[in-house]
């Protein structure tokens, strides 16, 4: 899946380009307000924010109706969901404000805008990896003792890699299964790694889950042959149980509901 580890962190890789770039415009405009104006500082400062808020404003106003009930999931900004176009116009923006206040500063700053593009570009390159894995073939024990087949069956399934000591799964989880439980054109498969059938009874009981259908991975295989480089890991697979799309991290309602969309759309077109 697109996901980087750094020590013990770990990264969707999309996530990890958006960061670096970041990082790389902040850097290089601290340099030039040391070594030309100090007013790029504050400037720079001033985008760095309109630009992250930018892409969450626009995202949440696509999806609204998603936040209109739970607001504070508006600056929940670790489980995702930006929008490129609106962090891109919101620093547009801030250029145009520089040139009609600077022109002088203005070259500088539109550089180190390209720079840090340039740096979101080249990462998102080097981290990027193929999607279409093919399907690892095997078929896992449920909590009654049930063998059940990962993937390729003929119905296109969200995968969801979790365990109970890890607290984003546990937020997730719930939200995953109300999903789960509405949805008619996917199925849903809770793997849980690395854990024993009483250990995720036991949890699952006392939290009152209903998960529709969880199987028991304590070897890892799926981390492994997907490449899951942390958790939670959700990975959308086609009807062939190829990888249509992966996310690394805790999921929120809006990206778990817009890639249902994209593999269902996918599998319609491909009919």
């Amino acid at each position: 899946m697109n996901a980087v580890a750094i020590g013990p962190l770990a990264f969707d890789a999309e996530r990890l380009a958006a960061i670096a770039g970041l990082v790389a415009f902040l850097a290089l405009t601290s340099f030039l307000a040391w070594r030309v104006d100090d007013r790029l500082a504050r400037w720079s400062t001033w985008t760095a924010f309109a630009g992250v808020a930018g892409a969450r404003a626009v995202h949440v106003v696509q999806h609204i109706d998603g936040f209109f009930f739970e607001p504070w999931r508006i600056f929940a900004l670790w489980q995702g969901g930006f929008s490129w176009a609106g962090g891109a116009a919101a620093v547009a923006a801030m250029i145009v404000i520089l040139f009609v206040r600077d022109r002088q500063l203005f070259a500088w700053g539109a550089a180190s805008v390209i720079a840090g593009v340039t740096i979101t570009g080249v990462t998102a390159f080097l981290t990027f990896s193929r999607t279409d894995v093919s399907p690892l073939g095997v078929t896992l024990p449920n909590l009654t003792g049930d063998q059940v087949a990962v993937g390729g069956e003929g119905r296109p399934i969200v995968l969801n890699l979790w365990a109970t000591w890890c607290p984003p799964c546990r937020r997730e989880l719930p939200m995953m299964a109300e999903i789960a439980e509405a949805a008619t054109e996917v199925d849903f498969l809770f793997a849980n790694q690395g854990e024993q059938t009483a250990q995720v009874d036991t949890y699952l009981r006392r939290q009152g889950l209903m998960l529709r259908e969880v199987v028991l991975d304590p070897q890892l295989m799926l981390s492994r042959h997907y490449s899951a480089v942390g958790l939670p890991a959700t990975l959308f697979l086609a009807e062939d149980g190829t990888v249509v799309a992966s996310h690394l991290g805790e999921i929120s309602r809006e990206v778990l509901i817009q890639k249902i969309e994209q593999l269902t759309d996918r599998e319609g077109n491909l009919q």
